[in-house]
């Protein structure tokens, strides 16, 4: 028996670390699975080291130029394993090239694409891993081999919409942070030597930074003691469900940041669950992996139930409205694809529609952000000039008398 160190998530989407014994690697991913929890990660114990507790993952776009290479090989009529084995020197990332040649050697010794890659639960993503399983078994691999590429690349691109839109609110803030820290700290109790030496009371906001700034030079290791364990404390308060599920209620029901995730949330759900069906997984185990792509457990709660009431007779569009969390628009259009037997093209048309969408909200937010941010940073700055200045004025007055 072989001991594994594992991470995992649960059904709640909380990370779950820990040891298991197994023959062999597959069996102990079989077990955990088997428990009901999403694999991310498995290693012999011996090989616990730095980088599996960081966790590091291979970047999208390499997966995705991956995906699409493989696809336009094995639609050129080139054998899986011929082209995987001419993949080995195109591919730059060393993590990835190490992937595809344990792949290589799976594959020679009998397992299939899916089942290779049954054993990289950290790299491939068991939604694709279906996918994979289902080409396999229907005779359009490299089709389905695409579509991921297409999937990967789509999902790859919403999160550079969002973090390109967050990255310049962020720099503001810290550089604002950097500027009224300094000028807190080091100009204000410069000044305020100056006006005591001279006999000038100094007025209310100077007295305030004065405080302000004592207490930030001589306890600064406090202060990043309770911000550290604030942020600890949130943490640990996001692995009770309870909290968290309230926590993500609240978060989607703020006003232009709530209707952005939902609008998130939903593009990725559509485009993911479209692709399956479109590349021929089943109706019910589409709807059964869907809940796995998402860590918002009010939109966790509603793929639960769509689930039980597709399993049950039901139709999907009547779950989700009566959750009430998707919009009517969506819900129609759900239904109209359920009617027509088109529901994979109805819901192509709703991710694509809603990252329209998201670019504008994004657009639209930051654009909102910057006015707002410079009036409060606006405000900061002129609260600590004024603060320097009325002493300043006293003593114009005082040498003018």
């Amino acid at each position: 028996m072989t001991t594994f160190a594992y991470q995992v998530r649960d059904k709640d989407g909380k990370r779950v670390r820990g040891l298991i014994e197994a023959v062999s690697e597959k069996i102990a991913a079989d077990r955990l699975s088997e428990q009901g929890y999403l694999i991310n990660r498995i290693v012999t114990k011996k090989n616990l080291s730095l980088p599996f507790l960081l966790s590091r993952r291979i970047p999208a776009d390499d997966l995705t130029m991956f995906y699409f290479q493989l696809g336009n090989l094995l639609e050129s009529g080139v054998p899986l394993l011929t082209a995987l084995q001419n993949m080995l020197g195109q591919i730059e990332h060393q993590k990835l090239n190490q992937v595809v040649q344990r792949l290589i050697v799976r594959i020679q010794n009998g397992a299939s694409m899916s089942e290779a890659m049954d054993e990289e639960p950290n790299i491939f993503l068991l939604l694709y891993r279906s996918i994979i399983r289902v080409g396999e078994t229907s005779g359009h691999l490299s089709q389905n081999v695409k579509y991921i590429a297409e999937l990967n690349e789509a999902r790859s691109e919403l999160n550079h919409q969002v973090a390109s839109s967050l990255a310049y609110p962020i720099v503001l803030i810290v550089a604002s942070f950097a500027v009224v820290t300094f000028m807190i700290v080091w100009i204000i109790p410069t000044f305020t030597a100056i006006f005591t030496k001279a006999g000038i009371p100094l007025p209310l906001p100077t007295r305030i930074l004065y405080h302000l700034s004592q207490f930030v030079k001589t306890h600064p290791l406090l202060l990043i003691v309770s911000a550290t364990s604030l942020i600890a404390g949130f943490k640990s308060l996001m692995h009770i469900r309870s909290f968290k599920y309230q926590w993500d209620r609240f978060v989607i029901s703020l006003p232009y940041v709530g209707l952005l995730i939902k609008r998130i949330e939903i593009a990725r759900w559509t485009r993911s669950l479209a692709l399956m069906l479109s590349s021929g997984v089943p109706v019910l185990k589409a709807l059964e992996i869907s809940k796995l792509l998402t860590q918002n457990l009010i939109f966790k709660e509603n793929y639960a139930d769509a689930y039980t009431s597709v399993q049950g007779g039901g139709k999907l569009a009547d779950t989700l409205r009566k959750n009430g969390v998707f919009p009517n628009d969506v819900i129609q259009m759900i239904s109209t694809g359920e009617n027509s037997g088109t529901l994979d093209k109805m819901l192509y048309k709703i991710c694509n529609f809603y990252d329209q969408l998201i670019a504008r909200s994004l657009k639209k937010m930051t654009s909102m952000i910057e006015p707002v941010f410079i009036l409060l940073m606006g405000g900061i700055v002129g609260f600590i000039m004024l603060s320097i200045l009325l002493p300043i004025f006293d003593m114009i007055k005082l040498v003018n008398h």
